[in-house]
């Protein structure tokens, strides 16, 4: 397996969610980003960050070895955090991204999508044609992220590399839990 790392953006103020999405119980007993955190450990990861903002009680997350990084701009958006998680990410290592409010992540497709990278693209998963998550850089378009600060859109930005698409047979890849009743559906129906 090629050196992987990944990165987990979950500075968001989750204004509809009404309370921090990293710490939303998942299943064992774990919080998302615990959960997150630990499947990536699990795949062999190295080193697993996440970008939080200043309220995140990160007692909470029982998890295995990560890496923090506090994102005191979060009207700078999503993008903004992904730059900031990268830095903590050393040169030469592809990274996976994988948004904090998709904890849905699969092995199985991981290693699908480590056997398609290149160094100067990425590689989506796809369900029905729709792209979902997480999306894994190459490690030149993870330093083409980590050394811009104005990044702009991240998806747009995106379009500078070569895309690479893995088909999902879930269509969990495609789940973001942004309200409450996101959370009560998904959390029933899993």
């Amino acid at each position: 397996m090629i050196p992987v790392s990944a990165l987990i953006p979950a500075a968001g103020k989750s204004d509809r969610m009404g309370s921090e999405k990293a710490l939303l119980p998942f299943l064992n007993g774990s919080t998302f980003a615990g959960h997150l955190i630990n499947t990536y450990l699990d795949f062999g990861c190295k080193p697993i960050v996440l970008v939080h903002n200043e309220r995140l009680d990160l007692s909470q997350i029982k998890s295995g070895f990560f890496v923090t990084v506090i994102n005191e701009n979060q009207e700078r958006g999503r993008s903004w955090s992904i730059h900031l998680g990268l830095q903590q990410i050393p040169e030469g290592l592809a990274c996976f991204l994988q948004n904090i409010d998709n904890p849905f992540v699969q092995p199985d497709l991981l290693n699908e999508m480590i056997e398609k990278v290149t160094p100067d693209g990425y590689v989506l998963p796809v369900f029905q044609g729709r792209g979902g998550h997480p999306v894994l850089l190459g490690h030149k378009a993870a330093s083409f992220f980590r050394n811009r600060e104005r990044i702009g859109d991240f998806r747009e930005s995106l379009k500078n590399f070569e895309r690479q698409e893995v088909r999902s047979s879930s269509d969990k890849i495609l789940w973001n839990i942004n309200t409450r009743e996101d959370y009560r559906n998904v959390m029933l129906n899993f």
